[in-house]
Parts: structure tokens; sequence; C-alpha cells
């Protein structure tokens, strides 16, 4: 994979949104340590990070809450 493909895949791999082949591919490109990839990722998490701080936190209800929490701790001992 050359640098010209990871322009639009800089915000996914950064969030976690690639799929694992993809991701893989980006990651090891960005291990090359390529100057123009690592500005371009320096850039996308500053987006990413500006994004993330536009929008309030979602919430979700008590309930909600409380039925996460007892099929995580379900979960957790089951294992």
């Amino acid at each position: 994979m050359g640098c010209q493909h990871l322009e639009e895949l800089y915000e996914l791999y950064l969030l976690g949104a690639l799929d694992p082949e993809d991701a893989d591919r980006v990651g090891e490109h960005v291990r090359t340590q390529c100057p123009s990839c690592y500005e371009g990722l320096r850039e996308a998490a500053l987006a990413v990070y500006l994004l993330c701080q536009t929008t309030p936190p979602a919430r979700s209800s008590a309930r909600a809450d409380s039925q996460q929490r007892a099929d995580l701790l379900r979960r957790l001992r089951s294992k």
C-alpha cells in the first residue's frame, strides 16, 4: 500500500474503524516512519480530537447503564 492510498484512511485508522487487513497495511507503512504519512496522521489526529471536543458525550439512560453493568458482570463471571 503506497502513500497515495493512505490520505483517505488516516482518520479511520486512528479511530480503529478500518477492517483488520487494511489496518495492518496502514500500520506496517506507518512503522516505516514515512514523513508524509506521519504529517498526515498528525493532522488527522488533531482533526479527530477537535471533532470529539465539539460534540457532547452521549448519555444513556440509568436503566440502560444498569443493564450494561449487569451484562458486563455476567460475562466476567462466566470466564
